[in-house]
């Protein structure tokens, strides 16, 4: 009894003097003088850097020692851009927000470092609205004016992709009549243009607003998927200061976390006090931005700041295969810390200042137990994160089924394969029949029912052998590997039927549809990928002049089940 008495005794005093000893740590910290530190935003204040403003105006820069100025971009008085990456390699600031092609920079040697992904998904899109009839890079063909800007054009911050995009598209660049180059919204509602380079996070908002449709084709649509948003620093002030990067970086990413959590709150803080230069950015347009750039961080499943090197691989590649890079090294570009870094990072300090035999004992301890029991959840957090991204990089947002991305990447395989051992090898292709009038007649949304329901009808027929995919708007593909054209025919005329007699429920309304299908197999004469696609896509076009809903063959005969 006595010696359990004693035991409490001297827990308690342990308790006691570590209390004593960490407020003594927190009253040295507060009379330490902050250290001054500046990062210089790519555009006007608005919801785009809310978790900056939430990391300074709630006091988490502060907390670390950080006396944060934030600088708005845009154009300074005399109307020259201002550019993050000059600020930051001339340390007129220490930390900038910029996009992917920071990494342009970085292959030329300037010594940029990638310190957090902010969003993990591009907001950059092409803007379209409904009146112009077309939600296809494939279908702007050569006549329709449209604005973007090409390599050429001098102004390489959004061309990557926009190219990558049309490049997997097959557009042919050179055909494009690109001769009214703006990006302004009002000569697209006017039909100056039809189409313009623009962010979903906002110009959507501005298109709706003035009482049209607004019409996105997402370069991740056809599998290009770059990052949005990011934190960057130069090596230098990562040699010379890491403590503060590290600082920076976390108060930073806690901000971020603030801000998605309470988007009200930091839209008021915005307004309050902060220039947002426009004065259509209410709270209410910055609340819009807030739920776009939250499914852009995709923060709910994915930690804010994540780094996947081998998505930042793909990037790069694409940079090459555009000739924007002749070379990279992730190596020195990318801020990795590992689990056991943050953990030292946050901990060293105070370790160092409570130097206690005892202390340290017990911190040895209790160290090494966290820090087994951290890395399995660092290990664990990471391959949830990729396996996410895997994920939303292969399927269509609004189905669900695969993309166009795993499509044409499947396509090259199993025609490769069908060839090589001689096996048989059939596509079909399928399309809506009169969507627009489904759009026109019961709205945009009603006709993303139809989309999703015709997915999930014909999903449920196909085998698990077959691709199933949206290729882009109204029209999906199917992969059937190893099966002939008369197995084929069979399952297309069960599609067809099930489509035809399904019926949508949308706001208490039952809409019909029906769909045409060109089906073909692969022929000894095709020697590349595109002859059996094209004539695929010819016999669905022929099945549409034959009156719809109906198949069309590759051979002579015809399916019809009407």
């Amino acid at each position: 009894m006595h010696q359990f008495v004693c035991s409490r005794i001297n827990s308690r005093a342990v308790v006691i003097v570590a209390v004593f000893l960490l407020l003594f740590a927190f009253s040295v910290q507060a009379q330490t003088k902050l250290t001054p530190v500046a990062i210089q935003l790519q555009w006007n204040h608005q919801f785009q850097f809310a978790g900056y403003y939430a990391a300074k105006e709630k006091g988490f820069y502060k907390e670390v020692g950080l006396d944060v100025t934030i600088k708005d971009g845009g154009y300074d008085s005399a109307g020259h851009a201002v550019v993050p990456e000059a600020e930051v390699l001339f340390n007129r600031a220490q930390f900038g927000s910029t996009r992917t092609d920071l990494l342009i920079n970085h292959s030329q040697g300037l010594p940029f470092v990638v310190l957090a992904n902010i969003m993990q998904h591009s907001p950059y899109i092409f803007l379209t609205t409904d009146q112009y009839d077309f939600d296809r890079l494939e279908d702007i063909g050569q006549y329709r004016p449209i604005s973007l800007n090409l390599p050429n054009d001098g102004d390489e911050r959004m061309d990557a992709e926009a190219i990558a995009a049309l490049k997997v598209a097959g557009v042919d660049l050179t055909s494009l009549n690109n001769h009214f180059p703006t990006w302004e919204l009002g000569d697209l509602l006017s039909g100056h243009t039809q189409l313009i380079p623009s962010y979903s996070t906002d110009e959507p908002y501005f298109v709706k607003k003035a009482g049209h449709t607004p019409v996105l084709i997402e370069p991740r649509a056809y599998g290009i998927d770059f990052y949005g948003d990011l934190l960057f620093t130069r090596q230098k002030m990562l040699d010379e200061q890491p403590e503060v990067v590290e600082k920076f970086r976390a108060a930073s990413l806690r901000g971020w976390k603030y801000a998605m959590d309470n988007p009200a709150e930091v839209a008021e803080i915005i307004i309050q006090n902060y220039e947002t230069r426009r004065a259509a950015y209410d709270k209410d347009f910055l609340l819009y931005e807030a739920g776009q750039i939250k499914k852009l961080m995709n923060s709910d499943v994915i930690e804010i700041g994540y780094i996947n090197r081998e998505r930042w691989k793909k990037i790069a590649d694409i940079y090459l295969s555009l000739g924007l890079i002749d070379q990279y090294n992730l190596d020195s570009f990318l801020y990795v810390p590992a689990g056991t870094e943050d953990l030292w990072i946050e901990y060293k300090y105070w370790i160092r200042l409570l130097i206690i035999p005892f202390l340290v004992a017990v911190g040895i301890i209790w160290y090494l137990f966290s820090l087994t029991a951290a890395l399995r959840r660092e290990i664990s957090k990471r391959r949830l994160a990729e396996k996410t991204l895997k994920t939303q990089a292969e399927l269509d947002s609004l189905t669900g089924i695969s993309n166009r991305y795993v499509f044409q990447q499947s396509l090259e395989k199993e025609f490769a394969r069908a060839r090589r051992y001689h096996q048989p090898f059939s596509l079909m292709i399928m399309d809506i029949d009169l969507f627009k009038e489904v759009n026109d007649k019961y709205g945009h949304q009603a006709g993303d029912e139809v989309l999703r329901s015709l997915a999930s009808v014909t999903d449920n027929l196909l085998r698990s052998t077959d691709l199933f995919a949206r290729y882009g708007g109204e029209e999906f593909v199917v992969l059937l590997p190893n099966t002939s054209l008369d197995e084929t025919i069979g399952l297309a005329e069960r599609i067809l039927y099930a489509n035809r007699h399904n019926s949508v429920a949308y706001n208490g309304l039952s809409i019909r549809y029906t769909i045409s299908i060109g089906v073909t197999e692969i022929l000894d004469s095709d020697r590349v990928v595109d002859d059996l696609f094209k004539r695929s896509d010819d016999l669905l076009y022929a099945a549409k002049d034959a009156g719809r809903d109906c198949i069309r063959l590759s051979h002579t005969t015809d399916k019809s089940s009407r």
